[in-house]
């Protein structure tokens, strides 16, 4: 944020810094999207409940307190351990998926910050000292 507000001017800043709210905003609530859909697949995708009555399968997968539920309410210790087995591996594909975005913004953020120049790094250490002491 502090490198897109030190491009703009006085003037243009406080539109800016509504922009970048508004941008992180948007983007927390794609995140939570694109990840509890993650986490929703891979459970649904992962959890096994033949043998089940078609009402209490539709239950077990509309989410992991769903089937816990079932599985409490059946007394069946294998439809608990498949919904627990089933949400961990959620979690696990969800966790790979904030690794490849964790990733690509890392690649992006060395792509197309800017980088000092040495010329100009070399001039802001000279000032450094002489801030400190004046």
């Amino acid at each position: 944020m502090n490198a897109a507000l030190g491009a703009l001017t006085a003037d243009h800043s406080g539109a800016g810094s509504a922009l970048i709210s508004a941008m992180r905003q948007v983007g927390g609530t794609f995140g939570v999207a694109i990840l509890g859909t993650v986490l929703a697949s891979a459970y649904r995708s992962h959890l096994d409940v033949s043998g089940l009555p078609p009402q209490a399968a539709g239950i077990a997968h509309s989410s992991v307190a769903g089937g816990i539920a079932v599985a409490r309410g059946t007394g069946s210790a294998v439809l608990l351990a498949e919904v627990r087995t089933a949400f961990v591996h959620a979690l696990d594909a969800m966790l790979w998926v904030c690794g490849g975005i964790s990733l690509a913004a890392a690649l992006l953020a060395l792509a197309f910050l800017p980088r000092p120049r040495p010329g100009k790094l070399a001039a802001t250490e000279a000032l450094a000292p002489a801030q400190i002491t004046g």
